[in-house]
């Protein structure tokens, strides 16, 4: 009786004997090709096992990798930002054109569905958020997973409020400005609408190994709605260009933040809540303004148009 060695598996039961020279016949009774088989078809089965989870770790590598392209993309947009307020000076010129442009494709009567949008934008981001957090709980996220992202969005919200505070810029004059309306810059309405839209955004998870219509459809409508606002906000004359951008800039770096890992989502978190906003809000109840320049200087509304001065 002799043991048959394959693989790292170990044939017992199986029995050779020589017949004349060179002749070999292999006999296996019944209860070893019973034990052969077993150990077989296990074999089989754990190769097989084995296979899948190394494409499940092949599925999984991306995810798991580091990735540092949300992080980059929050960070450009912001330092994108502040050099737009440092700029501000210098981009009057187009801020002025674009008024001027869209005061003469106006006229004296604006129309009407661009005044109801306007007032409208933020009931429909805020609707935007409440379909995300239905779909985010309806694919497997917990309440506790959503709080997460509305969470990061009441201090993106506070942020904002808190740089409208603090940045003294003057409005163009429009048809509907009131008479106490706050600092041009940024504008309150696309930054509301830009944080809204990446937070419902984030809120839809992506499907693994599927198209995922529902997220297309989000960033596709919520992207139009961002477009829309700010083009409304400069199209009544309530902002200028360069207050739409550096909102639209303060959304993707938001959206940027909200798509990172989360130990630097928790990091954004505790600056904001321990640092940036406290500083935002001390200062503006101490009374200090910070001043940029607006092209209001040098222009002046007269029933709702905008008349560029000449400059000696």
């Amino acid at each position: 009786m002799r043991t048959l060695k394959l693989g790292s598996f170990v044939l017992r039961g199986c029995e050779i004997r020589t017949r004349g020279a060179g002749d070999a016949r292999l006999e296996v009774d019944q209860s070893g090709a019973r034990s052969v088989f077993c150990m077989l078809t296990s074999a089989s089965s754990m190769t097989m096992r084995r296979a899948h989870e190394g494409l499940d770790l092949l599925h999984e590598t991306p995810r798991r990798s580091p990735h540092f392209f949300p992080e980059a993309l929050a960070l450009l947009a912001f330092l994108g930002f502040l050099l737009l307020t440092e700029c501000l000076g210098s981009l009057g010129w187009q801020d002025t054109y674009v008024a001027a442009f869209l005061d003469g494709l106006r006229g004296d009567q604006a129309r009407p569905f661009t005044i109801w949008f306007t007032g409208a934008a933020p009931f429909l981001a805020a609707t935007l958020v409440g379909i995300g957090a239905v779909v985010a709980l309806r694919r497997g996220a917990t309440l506790v997973d959503v709080c997460r992202v509305l969470l990061l969005l009441a201090v993106g919200l506070l942020l904002v409020e808190g740089l409208k505070l603090v940045i003294d810029r003057e409005r163009p004059g429009g048809l509907l400005q009131h008479p106490g309306a706050s600092s041009s810059f940024p504008s309150g309405h696309v930054a509301n609408a830009a944080l809204c839209v990446a937070s419902a955004i984030a809120l839809v998870h992506r499907l693994r190994g599927q198209r995922d219509f529902v997220r297309a459809a989000m960033i596709g409508a919520g992207s139009l709605l961002v477009l829309a606002v700010a083009f409304t906000r400069v199209y009544l004359g309530l902002h200028w260009l360069s207050d739409v951008t550096g909102s639209m800039l303060l959304g993707v770096s938001f959206g940027g933040v909200l798509s990172a890992r989360p130990t630097v989502r928790r990091r954004f978190l505790a600056a904001l809540g321990l640092l940036g906003l406290p500083v935002l809000y001390l200062t503006a109840a101490c009374g200090v303004r910070v001043p940029v320049h607006s092209p209001a200087a040098q222009a002046t509304p007269v029933q709702g148009r905008l008349l560029v001065r000449t400059i000696p």
